[in-house]
């Protein structure tokens, strides 16, 4: 099972939520506490968001394992910005462990990424590619269930809004491409686990859901909120003691800290901004 972090708010350098915290997502390559999965060593990826707001993320992957890998360690420590995602990936047996398949996913200004499994691979690429623009299949380069549904979400935003969508249009078509997927797993009379915690942003905003159906454990997911959160000497906790607003979406805490709060299964997250944060349930669930 793979693990996530999304972060939008005050600048921040990568390492403060890879590297820093004691469950920081470079700790939980090696040994995630709240997944069956410990190891999630078949690749990562990095990616953020410059200055220049009209500009794509800059996004950084490889399929070794994260903590060992000298490159991002030297990234974390020297790039600062406002919205970051990050992705340690678990792969499935029968998935091949290629950089096209690493996390996040990219569409312009739009990042993607997904922790948990769809299962019926074959009948999901069918159909998603069947409803999709020939734009957007000739875009495809792995092979994982991941980047099928981030098509599918694709289609559900309408082709004109693929690199500039709102928060509540990221929200919409995530939730309509959830309600897509369970009327594909429930006409086919599947009943193997689903799990479908995704996650998007267009580098100002961060939609993510926690969601699972038929399954023996829900991929967990918390977020943290607050004015900056700061490592220091070890120690990473977000402070509401200065003007600026910042939140955190994770599959684990990264810190022991009264900030975090768990997410129910069923719920959505929509950040709008670091000031306005909503959860709503969805239909689907």
């Amino acid at each position: 099972m793979c693990r996530y972090v999304a972060y939008v708010g005050e600048p921040l350098l990568l390492s403060e939520i890879l590297y820093e915290p004691a469950n920081g997502l470079i700790h939980q390559a090696s040994n995630a506490m709240e997944s069956r999965t410990r190891i999630n060593a078949d690749g990562f990826g990095v990616g953020w968001y410059g200055p220049d707001e009209s500009a794509d993320p800059a996004v950084f992957k490889d399929v070794s394992p994260a903590w060992n890998n000298l490159n991002l360690r030297s990234l974390a420590t020297s790039v600062s910005a406002r919205c970051v995602i990050a992705h340690v990936r678990a792969a499935q047996g029968f998935d091949p462990i290629s950089r096209s398949n690493c996390h996040p996913f990219q569409s312009g200004r739009l990042l993607w990424m997904h922790n948990g499994d769809i299962p019926g691979r074959a009948r999901l690429h069918r159909r998603a590619v069947a409803m999709a623009n020939d734009d957007l299949v000739a875009r495809l380069a792995g092979n994982t269930d991941t980047e099928l549904a981030f098509t599918l979400f694709l289609t559900m935003l309408g082709e004109e809004r693929t690199g500039n969508g709102s928060a509540d249009e990221l929200a919409d078509a995530m939730e309509r491409t959830v309600q897509r997927i369970m009327d594909w797993y429930s006409g086919d009379g599947e009943d193997r686990p689903l799990a479908l915690n995704f996650c998007v942003t267009n580098g100002k905003s961060v939609v993510a859901l926690r969601f699972a159906h038929n399954s023996p454990e829900t991929p967990t997911l918390h977020y943290c909120r607050g004015s900056r959160f700061v490592c220091r000497d070890g120690v990473c906790r977000m402070q509401d003691d200065g003007p600026g607003r910042s939140v955190i979406l994770a599959s684990e805490v990264l810190s022991e800290d009264p900030h975090w709060t768990s997410i129910d299964n069923g719920t959505l997250v929509v950040v709008r901004d670091p000031d306005t944060v909503e959860l709503r349930g969805i239909a689907a669930a």
